[in-house]
């Protein structure tokens, strides 16, 4: 299938990808017709290519020159340009909008069957592209009598409609729509069909005019040749407006304090589009001034439980979610209150979709909601062998490593592919993601033969040798165990498996086959790590480890389904632990600030070793994470070694050493480096083996049954009284 993605240089792209795989609950939508945002996404394309393009990126975003600053300190000048390299070089799917026909659903109780026609909304969900996977709560049936090209607005419908909704008022109140683009156009159309009564002000005579045959005489300003201010006054006999409602852009912040003095005394003023928020409080204070941020379609938006798990939230309690807007959106069309067909101003064929988007860079006038036209069939479906798409046929080549992705992720993209690309005696053949899209993308950069969105089809090719899995933790050990039947060697990111149950059935099933399984614990190849271990020795050792991972907000690790932050990353400094002291602990000791929950990543951990070693973890979220992630420091024969961050090593007693690095290294390449020696030799290595990833887990699970009696956990012990039920 055919989808539209956005370079890194600001530049328009049509890939032929993968059908993407069904999402759980959700359904598999065929598009007629998307709608681009000449806003938002108009912003992000480029007018140049090439250099010339990248420079006018950076001005539109000035704000990115601090960040890639503050990389340059952090990381070092090769690292951030290589990183820098790689975001340009990527392609980024876009999109929020879509209309089409339901052609597969996960259940048959998700609410859509399929020869449903629907509208769908969502960034990474209602793609610029013939079909996308849509969760239920992100989708809503068409009524008859509403065209497919009306319908697809909808999400323009809902940004506009909660920016209303976000005012609280009653109808028949005077509402100021200000900003007459595709947006402002829609918020004013549907304050009038909600019962307000809107006033539109654009600095553009053709906007004005638009808003103004849709709605009444002298409804619409011109704010070029009219004060506003005293526009406002005229219009509401001198009280000012009831609410206004921003959909404007705007660097400064001129315009929301001139929209305060276009308000009444107590009024409310809901942000729609990115303006300038250096507030004047004289004149908030002195009406008494509500400002409400509207966040996109309505409740529900960016919660992941509503929009990917789909819970919805009660009607009682919540009457307008992101859903039931799109819905009334429809209803309003299907009734005939709503007119929004004269908004599609042009359309391209998916093909021409660099011609649709210069379109709208022109910035010409009258340019409102421009479509994507997929063609819909009159019967349409899934193409037979959609999930896969060929670009080259595969070549054994000689003494080289035949590598599939699963999984490629931001974390994949920046390292694990560049890593083996380095690597001359290896070969990306093929990629696999659920989207199909990222998959492509990553394909056409390293030129693989094929890019999939069904796991299964990559596992099926007899050319390769290996996989590399990069998905979320819940995903691992289940594609591990697939990938071992298939007879591929298997580096997995950490952890191995989210219990110890699945670790001890991936070791069963390993020593059927004897293929190569690696976990991604690279810290054990940090140069800077190595040396700290090599220079205390062996003997009793003291290890100190401290991890502030700062803010953990709603990342998507410390959930109930990915098993949580401590054991999503902290199973990394369990297996440093055991790396450094040569040995698996005998017992586990925690304590939890707060409850011994996974979700709750704040503990202390203390491993005892058969020699009297002891290794201590504190692992936080509730520093900074300006005073730097990790620290190490190690003490054993009269001697000591601190790590900073990966930054500087300072060692006490001995022959004292100091190693600069030219750049923060923890270990990736030489993680990856060891996985492909071991698959292509019989001989041993450092690497991380599905034994380590079993008892970096083991850790974990202790650790929390520690915390919650009380006690010490003989870590043998439990693992032991698992093996029988596996």
């Amino acid at each position: 299938m055919k989808q539209v993605f956005l370079s890194g240089k600001g530049q328009i792209k049509v890939f032929d990808v993968p059908v993407p795989s069904r999402n759980k609950g959700g359904m598999l939508v065929r598009t007629a017709f998307s709608v681009i945002s000449v806003g938002t996404e108009g912003a992000a394309v480029t007018k140049k290519n090439g250099i010339p393009g990248v420079v006018e990126k950076l001005n539109n975003s000035r704000d990115r020159v601090d960040q890639v600053w503050d990389m340059v300190k952090d990381q070092g000048m090769a690292s951030t340009l290589s990183m820098i390299e790689n975001k340009l070089g990527d392609h980024t799917p876009i999109g929020y909008s879509l209309a089409g026909v339901v052609v597969e659903v996960d259940k048959s109780d998700i609410g859509f069957a399929p020869g449903d026609k629907v509208v769908c909304m969502g960034a990474g969900v209602a793609n610029h592209a013939e079909f996308s996977s849509v969760p239920k709560n992100l989708a809503a049936k068409i009524p008859n009598g509403v065209r497919f090209e009306e319908a697809s607005l909808g999400a323009i419908a809902c940004i506009a409609m909660q920016g209303i909704r976000r005012l609280e008022l009653q109808p028949g109140e005077k509402i100021a729509i200000v900003g007459l683009g595709l947006i402002g156009q829609m918020a004013f159309r549907l304050a009038k069909a909600m019962g307000y009564q809107p006033v539109g002000f654009d600095i553009d005579q053709g906007c004005v005019e638009l808003a103004e045959k849709n709605g009444s005489p002298g409804s619409a300003i011109n704010s070029s040749t009219s004060d506003p201010i005293i526009a406002a006054g005229a219009q509401t006999n001198g009280q000012g407006f009831d609410g206004v409602v921003i959909c404007a852009s705007s660097k400064t912040d001129a315009l929301v304090n001139q929209v305060f003095d276009m308000c009444r005394k107590r009024g409310r003023v809901s942000i729609v589009g990115d303006v300038g928020l250096c507030l004047e409080r004289a004149k908030m204070y002195a009406k008494e001034l509500e400002l409400r941020l509207s966040c996109s379609y309505g409740v529900g938006r960016y919660d992941p439980d509503y929009e990917m798990r789909g819970n919805d939230y009660p009607l009682p309690f919540v009457r307008w979610t992101e859903q039931r807007n799109l819905e009334y959106f429809l209803d309003l069309i299907a009734t005939g209150r709503l007119e929004v067909s004269d908004l599609v101003t042009d359309r391209f064929s998916i093909d021409d979709a660099d011609k649709a988007y210069a379109s709208i860079k022109l910035k010409n006038a009258g340019v409102f909601g421009v479509l994507l036209d997929y063609g819909l069939p009159e019967l349409p479906k899934v193409p037979e062998g959609g999930a896969l798409v060929r670009y080259r046929e595969s070549s054994n080549l000689p003494n080289t490593l035949s590598v599939g992705m699963i999984g490629v992720g931001a974390y994949a993209k920046n390292i694990h592919v560049p890593n083996l690309v380095k690597h001359e005696n290896v070969k990306i053949a093929g990629v696999a993601s659920n989207t199909g899209g990222s998959a492509a993308v990553v394909a056409s950069k390293v030129k693989a033969c094929f890019a999939t969105s069904d796991t299964s089809e990559l596992l099926r090719q007899s050319d390769i040798d290996a996989v590399v899995i990069s998905t979320r933790h819940s995903s691992h050990a289940a594609l591990v165990m697939e990938a071992l039947n298939a007879d591929k060697h298997v580096f997995v990111e950490k952890p191995m498996a989210t219990t110890v149950k699945d670790c001890l059935s991936i070791l069963s099933l390993q020593k059927e086959n004897e293929k190569v399984i690696r976990v991604g614990f690279n810290r054990r190849f940090s140069p800077m790590l190595k040396a700290m271990k090599g220079f205390v020795g062996d003997g009793k050792r003291f290890f100190l480890q401290r991890i502030s991972i700062g803010d953990l907000a709603n990342h998507w690790s410390n959930s109930a389904e990915e098993g949580g932050r401590l054991l999503g990353e902290g199973v990394h400094f369990f297996d440093l632990a055991n790396w450094v002291m040569d040995s698996s602990p005998v017992s586990v000791s925690a304590n939890f600030i707060g409850d011994a929950d996974p979700l709750n990543p704040n503990a202390n951990i203390a491993l005892s070793y058969p020699d009297g070693s002891v290794a201590n973890i504190i692992y936080t979220s509730l520093g900074n994470s300006a005073g730097g992630k990790e620290f190490f420091e190690l003490f054993g024969n009269n001697r000591s070694a601190a790590v900073d961050d990966y930054k500087r090593i300072v060692t006490h007693g001995g022959m004292r050493n100091f190693v600069r690095p030219r750049k923060s290294d923890k270990g990736q390449y030489g993680a990856m480096s060891d996985f492909i020696t071991a698959c292509q030799s019989a001989g041993s290595s450092e690497g991380a083996n599905a034994v380590s990833g079993l008892w970096a887990t083991a850790i974990y699970e202790a650790a929390l049954e520690s915390a919650r009696v009380g006690r010490a956990i003989d870590i043998g012990g439990y693992i032991d009284s698992l093996k029988g039920a596996v």
